[in-house]
């Protein structure tokens, strides 16, 4: 598994974006967080349990559709795996917020407008815009709300990847060791009872 992750660590990325926005598209709706379980609290940012069932779900689509007879292999270990990626998701966070880093509104709209789901003929179209979102039941503020927020972990992403210097580490390596190093200066509490 170690080998085949290796192989395809330039998808890592890609798959971790992609997941995000697979969250962006089906993680938002109407959602009561005040009444579900918290799985884990990361610099008093909760993380609940709604939240990551149904990121786990998304990351389990996902890795069959790309991975296919080989889906099973990689399921091994998926629950810990999706909380350490929420849980590093909030620690990019908390690093864009403790340093300044955020989107900016002509971020947000580039993003919309670029992006070929709104478009027709390489031109963005704003009743398919609404359209979609209505489909998934997604307000406008709550897509670029949430669009936001992936901006700015990828902001604070490349951010921490240009400060690299090693070209014999790789970059997922690299990402790991620093959020280690973040992880043992903050407040993170896991409840596994809200994992079985």
């Amino acid at each position: 598994m170690i080998k085949t992750l290796r192989k395809n660590a330039k998808y890592f990325y890609f798959l971790f974006f992609l997941v995000i926005i697979t969250f962006v598209f089906w993680g938002v709706g109407s959602v009561d967080k005040q009444h579900s379980a918290v799985v884990a609290e990361v610099a008093g940012q909760k993380i609940t349990a709604e939240r990551f069932w149904r990121e786990y779900e998304a990351t389990k689509r996902l890795y069959r559709e790309i991975f296919k007879d080989k889906a099973a292999e990689m399921e091994q270990n998926l629950k810990e795996k999706v909380l350490e990626d929420l849980i590093n998701e909030e620690l990019l966070l908390y690093l864009a917020k403790k340093y300044g880093i955020e989107a900016t509104e002509r971020e947000i709209q580039d993003a919309i407008i670029n992006d070929p789901r709104f478009q027709r003929n390489g031109i963005f179209q704003k009743d398919i815009y609404f359209q979609i979102l209505r489909l998934n039941r997604i307000t406008p503020q709550q897509y670029e709300s949430s669009l936001q927020r992936q901006i700015t972990i990828g902001k604070t992403f490349q951010i921490i990847m240009l400060a690299k210097d090693q070209a014999d580490i790789s970059d997922e390596t690299f990402l790991k060791s620093f959020l280690k190093a973040v992880k043992a200066n903050i407040s993170i509490k896991i409840n596994k009872d809200a994992l079985s």
